[in-house]
Parts: C-alpha cells; structure tokens; sequence
C-alpha cells in the first residue's frame, strides 16, 4: 500500500508526522492480523491502536480520518467467532479503509 501522507498547510509539523507514523504502524499491524488469522491477543492490540489513533484524529479535527478509524476500529471488534465466516469482505474493507486512510489530507476540519 502507498504509505505516502500529504498534510494540508497549516498543520503542526510534529503532529502530522507522528500521526503518519503510527498511521503506518497501525496499517503494518493490520496486515499481519490478516494474515495470521485473527489472533485474540494481537486483535486487542490493534483494536487499542486504532482507538488511541482514532481518538488523536478527533480531537486534531480530522474528521476524514476519524470516521475511517471508527469504521476499523469497529470491525476490529469482530471476535474471532464472527471474523472467520466472514474474513474475505472484512478483510478487503479493511484494506480499502488503510488505503483511503493512507491517501486522505492530514488535516481536515468542518
């Protein structure tokens, strides 16, 4: 996927580079839950991730990346009885919400 973030002017600097940083953290961790089944103790962590990242877009007013994040966080609460029958359109979902989430201006407010 392209990790690339392109912020709006304007933005602090810091903000946004730790923001894709962990953004690119928490698309990496994805991936791997995908691929290695949805593991309980490694879907919890994801599921944290996406919450304090999620958390951070609100309260920066990037609403873009918050409704996406909720969306993720969201489908990362699927346990593992739940995700299985359903894992090929979960996991396609999720891949176009890292996607968009990845390409999405940094700093968007209403």
């Amino acid at each position: 996927m392209n990790t690339v973030i392109r912020p709006f002017n304007g933005c602090p600097v810091r903000l946004v580079l730790t923001f894709a940083k962990a953004s690119v953290v928490l698309e990496g961790a994805v991936l791997d839950l995908l691929r290695n089944g949805w593991e309980e103790d490694s879907r919890r962590l994801v599921h944290h991730m996406t919450r304090s990242l999620r958390q951070s877009a609100l309260k920066a007013g990037w609403w873009d990346r918050e409704s996406a994040l909720r969306v993720i966080e969201s489908l990362l609460a699927l346990s593992p009885g739940e995700f299985m029958p359903i894992r090929k359109p979960v996991g396609d979902k999720l891949l176009e919400l890292l996607t968009y989430l990845m390409n999405v201006p940094t700093c968007r407010s209403a």
